[in-house]
């Protein structure tokens, strides 16, 4: 396994499990590279932070959206969305309308 593969799969073992080839080929991988052993590492570290950091956000009340802005996102949504059907319906009009 070359290191490109192998932080190919570092990346996708944070969004899904692997089979056990995968894990065993990366694990010798991982004994024999330590360019591969230290982006593990930096993942691992990288999605704590991550982590940290929401938890930190979604306990803070002053990053909280108001009613009325979600409100005020929520409809240009529709609109935007509304659009999109109009102009799928009418290839002439104008998206920027």
């Amino acid at each position: 396994m070359d290191c490109k593969h192998a932080t190919h799969l570092l990346s996708q073992s944070q969004d899904m499990r692997l089979t056990w080839r995968q894990r065993f080929g990366l694990r010798l991988h991982l004994m024999l590279c330590d360019a591969c052993t230290r982006f593990s590492r930096q993942l691992v570290m990288l999605r704590e932070a991550v982590r940290q950091t929401s938890i930190r956000i979604e306990k803070d009340d002053r990053l909280k959206l108001s009613h009325d802005a979600k409100q005020r996102i929520a409809a240009a949504m529709r609109d935007h969305r509304r659009s999109i059907a109009e102009a799928r319906q009418n290839p002439d009009h104008n998206l920027s309308d």
